[in-house]
């Protein structure tokens, strides 16, 4: 196995400096429509759950069918779509899955049937998985030096704000049915039409790019993606590739849990209403909020890494709260209270930032759509039998996400200390500008 620093292109972004300007800031936040359009399906369809259910007649396992492909699609999308931006460019990608999502929850929303709906779902699945990767990278490509963090954690505020946004509608639409599902899926068109536009027209973004043409001496063609043979080759690239795929895949099955059936949780096993359990979530969106917003504050000091493992502990916590909950709903409330503080701090924004800081550019869109992909696989997996666990023994599956959130916790330790033996350190300053041994 290749361990040659010199046969992997640096991975130092092309500004330096620590103080991203306004155009750095747009790219980021247009660029994490891409998180927010990816969590805003995913709980949207959470939302809706029980009422899809009851409106098409769906069993308990066409339920867990329906998050399945919703997540498989995700998964398919990341794993393709990271790739082929390397390949074909990754702006001219950025452009192009944005339009693809836009059809497929228009499909979704004018939904009348199962067969309609399944098929809304994969496609805008196929492009939010695409999108996900594809936009951290070129966020990161762009970044100064000592902002790296900020800008790519920023991703992680618009997914909570993906979130939050469609927890605040579903509770305003609650009381309409399937009619307010509906609007949910509609809006998102909406969402990503105008982002398509920002991404595409605005002067910021234009402005931007013509000064990354000229501090690369060409356009995306002149760095072309790296074989695959080297990357899963190169020891420098696959020891990260590792840590932080199998991180993803233990914390991602507690956050997508809560994120898929985090209400219909509530509902069918708290016994609460369709008002109430969306009512709860939208009152936790200050707290997850104030902590997301935390985390972009530290992500570039020495604070990262304790906060890390302080966050994967209280998420852990969480789930131990709910598991011995015995379906008293305040005390689930209370451990929904836990998590939204741990997982804020402490989860997927880590593991954007760890690929990025580690990955040379011409790979990092490739690498973390196949991570990203393989986790959402396995989630998939998961959340077809998630609700006939619920159903069946809520409490161990509780315990079980009680230790996923451990081994979580243990693996991005694991992973912060190998970054740290190859000098990439939150606040240190500095990036170094080859890929090492």
């Amino acid at each position: 196995m290749n361990s040659d620093p010199r046969d992997a292109p640096g991975i130092a972004p092309l500004f330096s400096g620590d103080k991203p300007d306004r155009r750095h800031w747009t790219l980021a936040i247009s660029a994490g429509m891409a998180s927010y359009l990816d969590s805003a399906i995913i709980v949207g369809l959470g939302v809706g759950l029980a009422v899809l259910q009851e409106h098409f007649g769906m069993s308990t396992w066409g339920v867990g069918a329906l998050s399945a492909a919703l997540t498989l699609s995700i998964a398919a999308g990341a794993f393709v779509g990271g790739r082929v931006a390397d390949l074909v460019g990754r702006m001219r990608a950025f452009t192009f899955y944005i339009l693809l999502y836009a059809a497929g929850m228009a499909v979704m929303a004018a939904a009348v049937d199962q067969t309609m709906l399944f098929v809304g779902i994969v496609i805008a699945g196929l492009a939010a998985g695409a999108d996900l990767p594809t936009s951290v990278a070129v966020v990161s490509e762009r970044s100064p030096q000592g902002a790296q963090g900020r800008l790519v954690s920023t991703t992680q505020v618009m997914w909570f704000l993906g979130i939050a946004a469609t927890q605040l509608l579903g509770f305003a639409f609650s009381g309409l049915g399937i009619t307010g599902i509906r609007i949910i899926f509609a809006q998102l068109v909406v969402v990503a039409l105008v982002t398509w536009g920002v991404r595409r027209f605005h002067p910021a973004l234009r402005s931007l790019e013509a000064d990354v043409v000229a501090r690369r001496g060409g356009d995306e063609s002149a760095r072309p993606a790296l074989p695959l043979r080297t990357i899963m080759t190169s020891r420098a690239m696959l020891v990260p590739i590792v840590l932080t795929g199998v991180y993803y895949i233990f914390w991602g099955m507690v956050a997508n849990t809560f994120g898929q059936f985090g209400t219909y949780f509530l509902i069918t096993v708290g016994g609460a209403g369709q008002t109430l359990a969306t009512g709860l979530n939208v009152a936790l969106i200050p707290v997850g909020l104030l902590f997301t917003l935390l985390f972009v504050r530290i992500v570039d000091t020495k604070w990262r890494n304790p906060v890390f493992v302080v966050g994967g502990l209280v998420q852990a916590g969480a789930m131990a709260v709910a598991g011995v909950g015995n379906g008293v709903l305040l005390v689930y409330v209370l451990a929904l209270v836990i998590y939204n503080i741990g997982v804020n701090v402490s989860g997927e924004a880590n593991y954007k930032v760890w690929t990025q800081e580690s990955l040379p550019i011409e790979a990092r869109a490739t690498a973390q759509g196949f991570t990203y992909a393989i986790g959402r696989f396995v989630f998939a997996l998961f959340a077809l039998v998630t609700p006939s666990m619920l159903a069946a023994s809520p409490n161990l599956l509780l315990w079980l996400l009680v230790a996923f959130a451990l081994v979580a916790t243990a693996l991005g330790w694991a992973t912060s200390r190998h970054l740290a033996s190859r000098g990439i350190v939150p606040g240190a300053g500095s990036v170094p500008a080859t890929s090492p041994a």
